[in-house]
């Protein structure tokens, strides 16, 4: 049984995550960066609420909307939202719109018709993490130590010991190493995106200082990169790779654990590590990494995942269909 301090803590760690000051996905900066990728925006205003939409393309001139990390929305600015989100589908022809709620209730699901994103529906690649790990960085450096595992407090010290040097980075040049460095990820089953995707993001960000890339270095010789971005009182962990070499060096925890200082000095109160299997699962294809960020300590938290408010029910129904053949063709044939 969950404790009541438990509970108040990842209540107030939910709220500080979903405040619109703290959520960079809803975000003009993020806006501009999905504009430089060549994706149309829209804005729809719910009380003090702004809350960004972004249309995704589906097939040929079929779209939906998308709602990053949101809305934070009650029972009456849900109904504005699926209604002001529909005059928009029908003049773009979006199929439907995909939300991805921090909380929602039973109630406005029924009563709005959501239908939850599952394996099968269309388009059923997840785009944030319905888990994550977050870090309470608030505390003394000793403290956040304390949190994590003997282990990892033991790597970071080594890695400094060793001569490892983490600098910080918004230079091209440096995101072009990195983007060297996540190629070679493929192997490992991670598929990294074009340097052109990530040059958008650079630009776009660094322009409100939102973002940076920490760098760990031996030697003259990067081992480990990492992108973490800024904005309000939440740092978040976003991508990363790293060199087979000097591995035994532990350049991935010193890029962490100065990433979290800087994040600190900026004024955020949270750390987000950005994705772990679901129930810490062993058997997932994300239990490495998740083992990895379970070290640096913090706490679970789980969101509410996707839902789909559907617009056009006909089309809606068609790429359920095509997702659900396609997914169990690809089975059958291994």
């Amino acid at each position: 049984m969950v404790s009541d301090d438990r509970m108040l803590d990842m209540s107030k760690t939910l709220n500080i995550l979903s405040d619109s000051k703290n959520n960079l996905f809803q975000s003009e900066q993020w806006e501009d960066y999905q504009e430089a990728l060549g994706n149309k925006t829209f804005r729809i205003k719910l009380n003090d609420v702004s809350v960004l939409l972004i249309k995704k393309p589906l097939y040929k001139d079929k779209s939906y909307l998308y709602c990053p990390k949101g809305p934070v929305c009650d029972e009456e600015t849900w109904s504005v939202l699926k209604r002001q989100a529909g005059e928009i589908a029908e003049k773009e022809s979006c199929v439907f719109l995909r939300v991805e709620p921090f909380e929602i209730s039973q109630k406005i699901v029924v009563d709005l018709k959501l239908k939850k994103v599952g394996t099968y529906s269309p388009n059923s690649k997840q785009f944030s993490p319905m888990n994550t790990r977050v870090l309470d960085i608030e505390p003394r450096d000793d403290d956040i130590l304390a949190q994590m595992k003997p282990k990892w407090r033991y790597n970071i010290k080594l890695g400094y010991r060793k001569g490892v040097q983490v600098r910080m980075s918004t230079k091209l040049e440096d995101l072009r190493k990195f983007h060297e460095l996540s190629l070679g990820l493929k192997e490992r089953g991670y598929t990294p995106f074009e340097l052109a995707h990530y040059e958008r993001m650079l630009y776009s960000l660094t322009k409100g200082k939102h973002i940076a890339l920490f760098i760990a270095e031996y030697e003259n010789k990067i081992l480990s990169a990492i992108l973490v971005t800024f904005y309000g009182g939440v740092a978040t962990y976003l991508h990363g790779a790293s060199s087979d070499e000097c591995r035994e060096l532990m350049p991935n925890h010193l890029a962490q654990w100065e990433a979290i200082l800087e994040s600190r000095r900026r004024g955020c109160v949270l750390y987000d590590f950005w994705g772990i299997a679901p129930d810490e699962d062993e058997n997932h294809p994300w239990a490495g990494i998740t083992r990895f960020k379970r070290g640096f300590g913090g706490e679970v938290v789980k969101f509410a995942g996707a839902y789909d408010c559907i617009f056009d029910k006909k089309w809606y129904s068609a790429f359920h269909t095509y997702n659900f053949l396609r997914k169990v063709t690809k089975n059958e044939h291994r």
